[in-house]
């Protein structure tokens, strides 16, 4: 049991991330959730119930009710920056699931309320503490794989549909791929720290939204490069950590991690050996991912899990959270940079044309 102060939480948003949120939530020893809100009467009756705690149809009359010290805001992103605002306002702190906001000037305007009313703002960057991801991370920061010399990451994403089928994805300034390029953004801004440079070419459909995109980076620990498609099967999600002494390839559709390493044999071994490594990485992996799963420890978002863990102690010791506001806002300049602005080296093609 910890001995670190609870802190009173409420959720805003009581859709299928909120129900990941609560599970979580249960078990984070300095979090005690007091209240979850939504407009539909049907989603907040039926989160209360599940956890037990009073609900409310907006937010300021949960935040005038029940006086949360955090909250977070799971709603679609076109609502992120009003409600962290109001939130903000009323002295909480607050985690938004990601992107933060949708433009960069709005990031901006909720960095500047979180240093005005003296509070922490953040975004849920949750792959970022996948297991594999924390393993590769740890990894790098070990020298396991010698000196960061540049990152490369693949975000695949589903095809299109129509507005009934994407339901609110359909309405973000970006389109469809607006609810998945966050996911590289961060990576690379994790990786990289501050971007420096950035530069962009698209292919966009007749509606002008992004369907590939081709990035490439340079931030103050080296190159990286994001790759974002639509139309590439199977739908993939990894990132590659290339290195003085070796390369980390991680997927984290499969949760596998391998490491490709010199091997100092000879040419004729060299043909095989380098297979046969990666083959029982591949088999390690996969054994303990099934041993894991049998045994129910395979869970949805396991990213999230780990972030509220490590974001409830710092708060509980007065630290600042482990993602922090201006990291969460380059993601959504970056976001914004990518999808809505057209690349100035080069005109925008759509499909078609």
């Amino acid at each position: 049991m910890s001995s670190l102060p609870r802190l009173s939480v409420a959720l805003v948003g009581c859709g299928r991330i909120a129900q990941v949120h609560q599970q979580y939530l249960a078990e984070v020893p300095e979090a005690e959730l007091v209240a979850v809100c939504d407009g539909d009467p049907t989603a907040r009756t039926a989160m209360s119930g599940r956890a037990a705690v009073p609900a409310y149809s907006t937010l300021e009359e949960m935040l005038r009710c029940a006086t949360p010290q955090v909250v977070h805001i799971l709603t679609p992103p076109p609502t992120h920056a009003a409600l962290a605002m109001t939130a903000l306002a009323a002295g909480a702190h607050v985690l938004i699931e990601k992107p933060m906001a949708l433009s960069a000037a709005d990031a901006d305007a909720l960095v500047a309320a979180a240093r005005r009313h003296g509070r922490h703002v953040t975004a849920d960057h949750n792959r970022w503490f996948d297991p594999v991801m924390r393993r590769a991370r740890a990894l790098l920061d070990g020298g396991g794989i010698g000196e960061l010399t540049g990152v490369e990451i693949f975000q695949g994403a589903a095809g299109e549909g129509d507005a009934a089928t994407l339901g609110w994805k359909s309405t973000l300034p970006g389109g469809p791929m607006h609810d998945v390029a966050p996911h590289p953004a961060y990576f690379l801004r994790h990786f990289l720290g501050t971007l420096d440079a950035v530069e962009v070419m698209s292919t966009r459909n007749a509606a002008g939204h992004v369907t590939e995109a081709r990035v490439i980076a340079q931030g103050a620990s080296g190159w990286g490069t994001i790759t974002l498609s639509m139309r590439t099967r199977p739908a993939s999600n990894w990132v590659r950590l290339f290195g003085t002494t070796a390369t980390a390839e991680i997927n984290l559709n499969h949760m596998n991690l391998v490491v490709y390493r010199e091997h100092q044999v000879s040419k004729l071994v060299g043909k095989v050996l380098p297979n046969l490594d990666v083959a029982w990485q591949l088999v390690r992996d996969t054994a303990l991912n099934g041993v894991d799963f049998l045994r129910g420890r395979q869970r949805f978002y396991p990213g999230i899990g780990a972030h509220l863990r490590e974001f409830y102690r710092c708060l509980a010791l007065g630290l600042p959270p482990p993602v922090s506001a201006e990291e969460a806002r380059d993601v959504v300049a970056l976001c914004e940079q990518i999808l809505i602005e057209p690349p100035a080296a080069e005109p925008v093609r759509a499909v078609g044309t």
